[in-house]
């Protein structure tokens, strides 16, 4: 029987319960909350069988697996899993965080399962909107088809998505989702997706929203510059030639950016703006680096 880890973060003690536990559901965050931090693991315990009524499919885990400490927004970090009925190798596992209950966090949270779901390959004929189940069951379907229709079908698929808060202060929070996606081939693919929100009031937020009108060409300047830094290229070699490794002999700004402690970061996922071989690019710029183009930020000073 597969398990969960569920981890006390007043003791650090992990206790491992069976994945015939609650889904997720909001009502009882704020439940699972003050078992971490009150009730001994016994009394955990003894209420999984009670929640356990309202698992609709044996094979999915939802669970809150651990409350790590949060800020100003307060979250926790949940795991969802589920394993195709023909080949259990076959599987989407997820960690994704949670924030409380609020207007906020509610928008928070539908903003994030969303990009996870964006992530999750699926039909074209597939509904536009789904949640995370099932997008999941979508996926796993298609596995499953293709392996019945070909016996000799050799691939294993295997979709892995982890959430992760870069930063929760006061006024933004920023939300990293990582994610490997294999459906048979050569190899997987792995995309970082990057969301800054306003934390007042949990809306989504863009790069014009942090620098001055007319930002465009000196953010560009300031990023081929520290690519050239990274890679080793003199102002006159060309980015596109073997040591740069682009496309074309040029990089320019995206949206895919992160605000963190320190700065923001841009992410080029594989095959945006180079080969694949060439994996991800990151590019970090301190809050000194762009202090010409940025907009104040009292929080970060």
């Amino acid at each position: 029987m597969d398990k969960a880890v569920i981890v006390d973060r007043e003791t650090g003690k992990r206790y491992i319960v069976s994945k015939r536990t609650v889904p997720f559901n909001r009502f009882l965050l704020p439940m699972m909350k003050r078992l971490f931090s009150c009730v001994s693991v016994f009394a955990c315990l003894a209420l999984l069988p009670f929640a356990s009524g309202f698992a609709a499919d044996p094979a999915v885990l939802s669970v809150p697996v651990v409350q790590p400490p949060s800020g100003p927004q307060g979250f926790a970090l949940y795991h969802f899993e589920k394993h195709s009925e023909i080949n259990g190798e076959t599987r989407l596992s997820c960690d994704y965080p949670v924030f409380d209950a609020s207007p906020a966090g509610d928008l928070i949270n539908k903003t994030t399962l969303n990009a996870i779901v964006g992530v999750i390959p699926a039909p074209e004929s597939a509904p536009a909107r789904l949640t995370l189940e099932d997008a999941t069951t979508l996926y796993l379907g298609e596995y499953e088809k293709v392996r019945t229709s070909n016996k000799a079908y050799i691939y294993t698929w295997e979709a892995m998505i982890t959430g992760e808060v870069l930063l929760d202060r006061q006024t933004l929070v920023t939300v990293s989702i990582d994610s490997y996606v294999f459906t048979g081939g050569a190899h997987g693919m792995t995309k970082t997706q990057q969301l800054v929100f306003d934390a007042a009031t949990g809306k989504q937020l863009v790069l014009a929203d942090f620098f001055s009108p007319g930002f465009e060409s000196a953010l560009d300047q300031l990023i081929e510059r520290r690519f050239r830094q990274m890679k080793g290229l003199t102002p006159t070699e060309v980015l596109n030639g073997q040591k740069g490794g682009l496309f074309e002999n040029a990089i320019h700004h995206n949206e895919n950016f992160a605000v963190t402690g320190s700065g923001i970061r841009f992410v080029y996922n594989q095959y945006e703006i180079a080969p694949y071989v060439v994996g991800q690019i990151i590019i970090d710029l301190s809050f000194d680096d762009l202090k010409r183009v940025l907009k104040p930020l009292p929080e970060f000073k």
